[in-house]
C-alpha cells in the first residue's frame, strides 16, 4: 500500500496490486477533503516528523504549479519545514498545505501495511524475564535460537522526533526499542525504536519474531 500512495506521487515507478491501489486512492480522497487546520490535527495526532514533512515538501505537486524544478534541494525542503512547523495552520500556504497532505499521505499508508502485517497472524508470546531494567527472552526458529532484547532506546535525531507534541511530553521520557539477534560472535541482528512503553516494544518484538518463524522477514 505504500509503494501504491509513493506510485501516485509518481516517486515510483511499479505495479501495485489493485486492492493497495484503491486503499491508497481512499486514504488520498480523505486526505484532500481536509482543510488545514483538520490537516495540522491529523499530522499532530500521527506524530508526523521533520524527516516526513521533508519527504512530503520533495514529493508535493504543488512545487510544479510554483515553476519549481521537479526535483526540490534539501535546503528548499527544509525551509518548507520549517515554515509548516512554525506557522498556525491559518497562515500555511497552498504549497504548505500540499506539503503535509503528501507526507500524510504516505504515514497512513505505511500505517495500513502494518496492520495488514500484524493482522496475518496473532503476535507469539514469549517469556520474558527482568534484569536492570532490560527484559530479555528467546525463540527457536529453524532450530536456531534467537535472543530478544528489549531496553532504553538511545535518542532519536531531531528530525525523526514528532514535529508537534501530542500530548505535551512529560519533562521525563523514557523510550524503547528491541533487539533480535541469533548465531555465535558476529552474528545477525535487527532492531526497531524508539517506542513510548516498553510493553509496546515487547509487543513490536512479538510480532517481528511471528513475521521471522512465518518467512515473511530475515535477519
Amino acid at each position: 500500500m505504500s509503494a501504491a500512495t509513493e506510485v501516485r506521487a509518481g516517486l515510483l515507478n511499479a505495479d501495485v496490486p489493485p486492492p493497495s491501489d484503491a486503499a491508497a486512492r481512499c486514504i488520498q480522497h480523505t486526505v484532500d477533503d481536509l482543510g488545514p487546520a483538520d490537516l495540522w490535527t491529523l499530522a499532530r495526532g500521527s506524530a508526523m516528523t521533520r524527516d516526513d514533512l521533508a519527504w512530503g515538501a520533495a514529493a508535493t505537486p504543488a512545487w510544479e504549479r510554483l515553476e519549481q524544478p521537479d526535483s526540490l534541494d534539501e535546503i528548499a525542503a527544509q525551509a518548507i519545514v520549517d515554515e509548516i512547523a512554525e506557522r498556525t495552520p491559518c497562515r500555511w500556504g497552498r504549497h504548505h498545505s500540499d506539503a503535509v497532505r503528501a507526507a500524510l499521505y504516505r504515514t497512513l499508508a505505511d500505517l495500513a501495511d502494518v496492520l495488514l502485517e500484524v493482522s496475518e497472524a496473532s503476535p507469539t508470546p514469549l517469556a520474558w524475564s527482568t534484569h536492570d531494567d532490560v527484559r530479555r527472552a528467546s525463540a527457536v526458529i529453524g532450530g536456531v535460537v534467537h535472543d530478544v532484547l528489549v531496553q532504553n532506546a538511545e535518542n532519536p535525531p531531531s528530525s525523526a522526533q514528532p514535529v508537534w507534541h501530542h500530548p505535551s511530553p512529560p519533562a521525563t521520557r523514557t523510550a524503547w526499542q528491541w533487539r533480535i539477534t541469533n548465531g555465535p560472535a558476529g552474528r545477525a541482528s535487527h532492531g526497531c525504536g524508539p517506542f513510548p512503553s516498553a510493553l509496546a516494544a515487547r509487543h513490536a518484538a512479538e510480532c517481528a519474531i511471528t513475521a521471522l518463524a512465518a518467512g515473511r522477514c530475515s535477519l
